[in-house]
């Protein structure tokens, strides 16, 4: 087995993976406003006549800046690879100096999200979406915001509960949802559970993914996702994993190779 990877091996990995055809857009006028669409380059086994499937990546980082979609461009490659598309998008993140833009934030992944539907060659009715950290975060608050339900909304090592990650101080500084908030929990609860995946059951079947020796987002933060939802009537399914939050995203790892089967299960 790969052993355990970091954040420093996953963007080296991206360089070292053969490239698939990719198509950066545009689709706002803001410069992070854009996605790179990786497309198979042999016939899919998905393919029917709507098109082939695809999978929306939202990538992790805890909303900052510095990290940007090449997190996620090695398992857009394995899913190209693989016969399914893959929307790999950027998105507004914070820095220091400008905070508070989690509206803006969530407002592009769902803009990315329709946009995808308008390009040609893609079934957009088995079309996923997928996000990792804060990224399965934010593919958690599509599964209940979006208006286009996805398919399935696949959350790997996401936060789930805001209130309970800032208890933590997850992330590097312990402040990063404050910083993306734009305030305190204690300043604006309501604010808060608006977009705290916890208070807001799914409305599109989810997978939970997780490394049982994540020590950058605790398992607990999915177990009680999943518990919760399902006591709620959700269509929720896990996958845990042996390994931590990076190995995850690591398309080389034996990690990525379980999810990936499971999540070609569904088409």
């Amino acid at each position: 087995m790969k052993p355990f990877c970091s954040l420093e091996t996953v963007i080296e990995l991206r360089h070292e993976l053969a490239t698939m055809p990719i198509d950066r857009m545009q689709w706002g006028a803001e410069s992070w406003q854009y996605a790179d669409l990786h497309m198979p380059d042999e016939p899919s086994p998905f393919q029917n006549d709507h098109g082939v499937p695809c999978i929306m990546l939202i990538h992790g980082g805890f909303w900052k800046k510095q990290y940007t979609s090449e997190l996620m461009a090695p398992i857009a490659n394995a899913l190209s690879d693989a016969g399914v598309a893959a929307w790999n998008v950027e998105f507004r993140r914070w820095e220091d100096g400008d905070e508070g833009v989690w509206m803006d934030t969530l407002s592009d992944v769902l803009r990315a999200w329709g946009q995808l539907a308008l390009l040609p060659g893609i079934d957009i009715t088995r079309s996923m979406v997928m996000g990792h950290s804060a990224g399965g975060h934010l593919a958690l608050l599509m599964a209940s915001k979006a208006e286009r339900k996805p398919w399935l909304a696949i959350a790997q090592a996401p936060i789930t509960d805001l209130f309970g990650a800032d208890d933590a101080r997850l992330s590097d500084e312990g402040d990063a949802i404050r910083k993306w908030m734009g305030c305190p929990p204690y300043e604006n609860e309501m604010l808060w559970r608006k977009v705290n995946p916890i208070d807001l059951p799914p409305r599109s079947p989810v997978l939970m993914i997780h490394g049982e020796r994540d020590i950058d987002v605790p398992l607990e933060q999915s177990e009680t996702y999943t518990r919760a939802m399902i006591a709620k009537g959700c269509d929720v399914q896990k996958v845990w994993l042996p390994g931590d939050h990076y190995s995850i995203i690591d398309a080389a790892s034996d990690d990525w190779l379980v999810q990936q089967e499971a999540i070609l299960d569904w088409l």
